[in-house]
């Protein structure tokens, strides 16, 4: 009897365990905004591609080939994501990234600043709110803002070589939120050409 009872004690802090929890960022609480709806909010926090590496002075380098073939394969990715917001740092590496799966939506790009010291605010809340986001940015920013919204930090910096990860948040209509980390590795016989 006593062998069942342990059993069902550990099932029952295991099934806890696993629940989703809702937000527990004390400066920003997720309130649905004023005169909307409970609606699926859906952040995508993807790092530019491949950047040129070669000039260690320039502070806005370009894409490699390697990089536009990856930020073309991320356009086929998204294409039935249905995006409806697109945000960007205003670098050439993350606005070379973006514009692929830009041109499929025909969307406009609105700026941020990567040095800003967050995103994730009051204002963006509300603005994209109920909308399926995608947000270009860097090694450092894009863990940074997905750190800010679960309100933990979960994520480091990505390493200089690393390209082919990128961050989705859901947060559902009960404002609990989902963190889930993508890995998408361009194929060797992938050609948008």
């Amino acid at each position: 009897m006593k062998t069942f009872y342990y059993l069902i004690l550990s099932i029952s802090i295991l099934c806890l365990s696993c629940q989703e929890s809702p937000s527990k960022n004390k400066d920003f609480q997720f309130d649905i905004p004023e005169g909307l709806e409970a609606q699926k909010t859906t952040y995508y926090f993807v790092r530019h591609a491949e950047k040129d590496t070669t000039d260690k002075e320039n502070r806005d380098p370009q894409l490699t080939e390697e990089g536009i073939r990856r930020a073309n394969f991320l356009a086929t990715y998204f294409k039935d994501k249905s995006l409806d917001m697109f945000y960007s740092t205003d670098y050439s590496r993350t606005l070379q990234t973006i514009i692929p799966t830009l041109h499929q939506f025909k969307g406009d790009i609105k700026s941020y600043s990567a040095g800003k010291d967050t995103l994730f605010n009051a204002e963006f809340w509300k603005a994209t709110y109920g909308k399926k986001v995608l947000v270009l940015g860097h090694s450092n920013t894009s863990p940074k803002f997905v750190n800010e919204i679960l309100s933990e930090s979960m994520y480091d910096d990505l390493d200089e070589n690393t390209y082919d990860v990128f961050f989705k948040i859901e947060i559902n209509e009960d404002l609990y939120l989902k963190d889930t980390l993508i890995q998408l590795k361009v194929p060797k016989d992938f050609s948008y050409n």
